[in-house]
C-alpha cells in the first residue's frame, strides 16, 4: 500500500547540524530534512517538555522559532513560525543547501529532494 503525501511544500533530506535553544539552554542536533514549513532533527538528549525552540541552522545565520508536531525515540518534527522575511531567508538557504549537495562545506550528507 502506498501511503498518502500529507505535505505541503517539497523537503529537501539530507543532514546538517543545527543547534535548539531549550529553556535548559542551547543543544546541538543533526537536522534530518528541512522545507520551507519544518523539519525533522534528530537530537538524543532534547527534552520531552521541548515544544517550543529555537532552532539555528548552522552556516546559513538562521534562527527560526519552531513548535513541536511529534516526537519518536530521538527524532522529531518541527513546524516553523515565521514572518515573511523570515520565510525568503529561509528560501535562499534552501536554495544555497541545493547548490552545495556536491560539497562538504557544510553539509554532512548532501541534501536533495524528496521524491514522496
Amino acid at each position: 500500500m502506498v501511503q498518502k503525501e500529507r505535505r505541503r511544500s517539497p523537503r529537501a533530506e539530507g543532514e546538517i547540524p543545527v543547534v535548539i535553544m531549550t529553556m535548559r539552554g542551547p543543544m546541538a542536533a543533526s537536522m534530518m530534512d528541512l522545507s520551507l514549513t519544518g523539519c525533522r532533527i534528530r537530537c538524543p538528549d532534547l527534552p520531552n517538555f521541548a515544544l517550543s525552540v529555537r532552532i539555528s541552522i548552522n552556516g546559513h545565520g538562521l534562527e527560526l522559532r519552531a513548535e513541536r508536531r511529534w516526537h519518536r525515540n530521538k527524532e522529531s518534527g518541527w513546524r516553523f513560525i515565521y514572518g515573511d522575511r523570515e520565510q525568503e531567508r529561509l528560501k535562499e538557504a534552501l536554495h544555497h543547501i541545493g547548490r552545495l549537495r556536491n560539497t562538504a562545506e557544510t553539509i554532512v550528507q548532501p541534501f536533495h529532494t524528496s521524491e514522496r
